[in-house]
């Protein structure tokens, strides 16, 4: 089986090559690690490589100067006008860009990754005869539905949801992308809402702990809350931040450590100084996935206080790893952290307590054994393997076809 896909961002990674979700690498190489021809149309700088062997995912890179990435550091009404643009110049690029690598490598179906990659896999398979598969990675469509413009202001994920597509693929990441889907008529048969695989062996197996631990100068025996996001207004890293000085007054060699990078590094650091607790908040910056295994084991605790859903990535290996979590129960993350049981789930009324809630839970050895073992445990049962996950993914397309 060819597959020909669109992908709208120069990088499969969010924080460089091998860092940060793994999501976007681990689908274009389910095809290849299953046996079949995996094609990737996508944006480069002029003068890049046109083509390339990429894990054995042939890239074929069209030159333009636009950044389909989206900015949220940018101005409000900038950033939609910027989508508007950006929309236009990808369909208007992408598409004859697919065409050509479609009529060289004669594909037998596309594959539309996220909401600009949809309906420019769409136009080609439509004039081709071709099947399309569209691959979305979550949504963030629930979280303005009771405001119409801001709605409407999703017009592209609405539109990657509407594109015709014989099976769409997205990631149940807690957001209730099964709904939105339900809502905007799209057919629930053609629907394949997966959680994302686990890397259970990295997870579990002996790590480095002691020379991350030496890195981040942490003492031994130290307790350690550990974050692991992107660092964006999303995240809502500040919340745990601000929970330090009242943990602290409880426990006053804690540490907190902070892996991820993004737009909000400096105002975190900001935030640390002015409430004077710098000296023991650790950013350690992105690490590599053994570094990330490390940290899950050199962690006590893990925090995740998102605003839009906290079952991500981050949450599944800090489970995975036997870690107990405290998370903020905003999308369907009460669905998977059931309180008290597989973790700490916490309400938004219950955010001015958090430092407290950290420090009894970590004075409470076995409490915390007990919450690890029962969220390794449903781990075990709710996710699949990288390896399960990646099969499931070609499988899909292979049906299809």
């Amino acid at each position: 089986m060819k597959v020909l896909a669109a992908y709208p961002w120069p990088s499969f990674w969010s924080m460089g090559e091998g860092r940060g979700a793994p999501s976007f690498f681990l689908s274009i190489t389910s095809f290849p690690n299953h046996g079949h021809e995996m094609h990737v149309v996508m944006p480069g700088t002029p003068g890049c490589a046109s083509e390339e062997d990429y894990h054995g995912v042939s890239l074929h890179r069209f030159p333009t100067t636009t950044d389909f990435m989206p900015d949220p550091s940018t101005d409000k009404i900038v950033q939609h006008w910027r989508m508007r643009t950006t929309y236009r110049d990808w369909m208007a690029t992408a598409v004859p860009a697919l065409r050509a690598v479609a009529s060289r490598v004669e594909p037998d179906v596309l594959f539309g990754m996220g909401a600009l990659g949809a309906p420019a896999a769409h136009a080609v398979a439509r004039e081709l005869g071709l099947p399309n598969v569209t691959r979305l990675f979550g949504t963030s469509i629930g979280e303005v539905l009771g405001s119409p413009v801001r709605y409407r202001l999703r017009y592209r994920e609405i539109n990657a949801f509407r594109t015709p597509a014989d099976a769409i693929i997205l990631c149940d990441d807690g957001s209730g992308g099964d709904e939105i889907a339900r809502m905007l008529g799209v057919d629930m048969d053609r629907l394949r809402f997966w959680p994302n695989g686990v890397d259970r062996e990295l997870l579990r197996a002996p790590t480095d702990v002691d020379g991350l631990r030496a890195r981040l100068e942490i003492p031994r025996d130290t307790p350690v809350v550990l974050s692991v996001s992107r660092l964006d207004g999303e995240k809502r890293v500040d919340r745990l931040v601000r929970a330090m000085p009242e943990l602290l007054g409880r426990i006053p060699g804690a540490i907190i450590v902070i892996a991820g990078d993004g737009p909000t590094h400096r105002e975190l650091e900001e935030l640390s100084v002015k409430l004077g607790v710098f000296e023991s908040v650790r950013f350690s910056g992105i690490l590599e996935r053994e570094q990330l295994a490390a940290a899950y084991q050199l962690a006590a605790v893990f925090v995740t206080l998102s605003e839009r859903t906290n079952v991500l990535n981050p949450l599944h290996e800090a489970m995975t790893a036997g870690l107990p979590v405290v998370a903020l129960d905003t999308g369907r993350t009460g669905m998977v952290v059931r309180n008290n049981e597989t973790g700490v789930l916490l309400t938004k009324s219950a955010l001015p307590v958090l430092g407290s809630t950290l420090a009894d839970l970590i004075e409470d050895a076995e409490r915390r054994r007990r919450l690890g073992r029962a969220a390794a445990e449903d781990s075990e049962r709710r996710l699949p393997t990288i390896e399960e996950r990646q099969r499931m993914e070609a499988e899909a397309v292979e049906e299809v076809v």
